[in-house]
């Protein structure tokens, strides 16, 4: 079943019908649902309208023979379609003899064909250029990196040639929230899979995410065991140093010469990894809000699932080959749970917009993140951090998350309150936030104060 995606599949209707549209590029990371999404828009309203072939080798002529066959499929055979050898050939071929009109052509995973041989993309220019007449054509792809660098780069043949982009995104958190409603149990599985369609379709087969975490990821043979280490080795060489990066991040370091250090490198060549990693979105630089040091930068795995992966997985292959489910009661302790409670962080900053079209921010602010800087506290100096800041020219949100079961009191406001006079405000009006899984005191609630703002996630 597709879920939450009627406004991608809306773009693609509107495509289909406009007249003058030729050309649509459709990408994402693996296993987001752009195929099931295609698909089904070919077997409802697509059906009878649409060629889709999907490529499976790396050597042009395999595809062009197997979307011979696709079309023929179709169209019936044809002696001369048969001996075409390019898809040049092939498309001006059908278009000029009548073949197909007003058809929709699908070639998904693009990059297969094109990502060896930059001849391709000069050739599917010409395509699009010259030979669609009265036809389209939709190009899909999984290799994030490729199809932006095709789509977005001036230099690219294919730059300025798409009518249409779409770029199918995981799923939010209040989406996976709505698959399962327990919130506990939402979070858990968006800690787990990042919202990625198909992983979230997984825990969806099992009686209880807990029996779906040991059995998609404590066991040898678990769809999700080996998922993190074949997608970035199907998107970067030297795996390994690649891994060690990422499991340096996702054991805890943030600084670039923590990072180096960790993965006994220099600190000058960790960048080259970093912004490939940065470029793929699975690492994230965060910077510091409000603070002038622009060196003062972190970074974080920014993919939820293969955050979870180098914090708890991969480090523990040999346990978890060793004991399977068993492993889990392990590895999943109170380092599991902190881990929770820095994706409750990030579920309360994603939908700070959504709380200021709510209401409940009184404001829209233009910037959202966390700050971390050193505060004092009985004469001594020492780091801290403040899960959310939110703010515009005036006014400024500083926002507390705490994902545990206990509620938040007047104690937690009054720390996160003695932290402000460290944090340069500039003059903004201030705000207090407190975001609480398990809700707030009575003390809390009836507290006199209009600059309060409180969130209780259920």
């Amino acid at each position: 079943m597709l879920y939450f995606r009627e406004k991608e599949k809306e773009k693609i209707r509107a495509f289909a019908h406009r007249e003058a549209a030729k050309a649509m590029a459709v990408f994402g990371r693996r296993r987001t649902g752009k195929t099931e999404l295609l698909l089904d828009y070919i077997a409802g309203e697509g059906k009878g309208s649409c060629i889709y072939y999907q490529c499976t080798s790396f050597d042009y002529h395999v595809c062009l023979t197997d979307f011979i066959n696709a079309v023929s499929a179709v169209t019936g055979s044809d002696s001369i379609l048969s001996s075409l050898k390019t898809f040049r050939d092939v498309f001006l071929y059908l278009s000029e003899s009548g073949h197909v009109s007003g058809t929709v052509f699908v070639i998904d995973e693009f990059p297969f064909l094109a990502k060896r041989d930059e001849n391709v993309a000069v050739e599917f220019q010409w395509i699009i250029d010259h030979a669609l007449k009265d036809n389209k054509l939709i190009l899909l792809g999984s290799n994030l990196s490729f199809m932006r660098r095709k789509i977005r780069d001036s230099e690219s043949p294919l730059y300025g040639r798409f009518d249409e982009i779409l770029e199918i995104h995981p799923f939010t958190f209040d989406e996976v929230h709505t698959l399962f409603p327990l919130f506990e149990d939402a979070v858990d599985v968006y800690a787990q899979t990042g919202g990625v369609a198909q992983y979230v379709m997984f825990f969806l087969e099992y009686p209880s995410v807990r029996e779906a975490t040991a059995a998609l990821f404590f066991d040898r043979n678990g769809r999700l065991f080996f998922e993190a280490a074949n997608l970035l080795m199907q998107e970067v060489r030297e795996t390994t140093t690649y891994v060690s990066v990422l499991r340096a991040i996702g054991t805890g370091e943030k600084e670039s010469g923590q990072i180096a250090g960790r993965c006994g490198m220099d600190p000058r060549n960790v960048f080259t990894y970093l912004n490939r990693l940065i470029d793929l979105e699975l690492v994230a630089p965060v910077e510091n809000p409000l603070d002038t040091k622009k060196a003062n930068k972190r970074y974080k795995i920014a993919d939820p699932f293969f955050r979870f992966h180098h914090a708890f997985i991969e480090p523990n292959i040999s346990m978890i080959t060793t004991l399977g489910s068993e492993a889990s009661h392990y590895i999943l302790n109170e380092q599991y749970h902190e881990f929770l409670g820095v994706i409750y962080e990030d579920i309360i900053r994603a939908n700070c917009f959504r709380y200021a079209l709510d209401g409940v921010i009184p404001f829209m602010p233009k910037t959202v993140g966390k700050w971390w800087g050193n505060i004092q506290i009985e004469g001594k100096w020492v780091e801290s951090e403040i899960d959310l800041v939110a703010y515009d020219e005036s006014r400024i949100v500083l926002g507390e998350c705490k994902y545990r079961n206990k509620m938040i009191g007047l104690k937690e406001f009054d720390v996160l309150k003695s932290k402000t006079p460290f944090i340069q405000t500039k003059g903004r009006k201030v705000y207090y936030l407190l975001a609480s899984k398990s809700g707030f005191t009575e003390a809390l609630t009836q507290h006199d104060g209009q600059n309060l703002i409180l969130i209780h996630s259920e």
